[in-house]
């Protein structure tokens, strides 16, 4: 429960934080002063003020013109206070992707921070003392190696016999049946009712006949 409180915690990037980045990146890419800040919030407001006014009660259109009117009147009012120059396209777009940047940054727990949280809730929750943490690090690390060459050395001998399988079509022992049939093609010509069953009974003729010249020279 601990860990996950303090990974929530890590990874929670608040309003306060989004308003400091922000306020960073319009420094660095729109120039803003706090001058100028102060100028385009009384812009913006007083653009704001004169939408509500024309929408009065009497709005029956989409919500999403006013929604686009509003965008385009926070444009207006920041081209008139951090002038036309620095409120361009690419820079507007550079904004956005520094200010995703800054986000995921910020709410990145790296593996050194899990790390660091484990041992120190392992120390005040189980009692593990830092060298007792040093010495399971040290274990680990062995066994981990151990078994790394392990899993390759099976992962070696399974690809082996993977590709011997799908490669290698015949055992040894047909290869003696294959010298068979390959020499009763070459002595008899192969018919279209050729099977293993001719080339076994040539060879079965062949060591009789090799049995009896034997023998009679004998």
């Amino acid at each position: 429960m601990r860990l996950d409180r303090a990974r929530q915690a890590a990874t929670i990037w608040s309003d306060a934080d989004r308003q400091r980045a922000i306020e960073r990146l319009e420094r660095e890419i729109h120039q803003v002063t706090p001058a100028k800040r102060k100028l385009f919030n009384k812009l913006f407001q007083h653009h704001e003020r004169q939408l509500l006014q024309e929408v009065g009660t009497k709005a029956t259109g989409p919500r999403s013109i006013f929604v686009k009117k509003l965008a385009q009147m926070k444009t207006d009012a920041e081209e008139q206070a951090y002038g036309a120059a620095n409120m361009t396209t690419d820079k507007r777009v550079q904004f956005q992707v520094c200010l995703f940047d800054a986000e995921i940054e910020a709410t990145t727990w790296s593996i050194a921070d899990m790390d660091r949280v484990v041992n120190q809730l392992e120390r005040e929750i189980y009692g593990i003392t830092s060298k007792d943490q040093m010495r399971f690090t040290k274990e680990f690390s062995i066994r981990l190696v151990e078994f790394e060459a392990w899993w390759q050395a099976i992962s070696i001998q399974e690809l082996r016999k993977t590709i011997e399988q799908r490669v290698i079509h015949f055992g040894y022992p047909k290869m003696h049946l294959v010298s068979h049939i390959s020499e009763s093609i070459r002595r008899m010509g192969s018919g279209d009712n050729f099977t293993t069953d001719i080339s076994e009974r040539l060879h079965i003729g062949n060591v009789k006949e090799a049995y009896r010249s034997t023998n009679k020279v004998n």
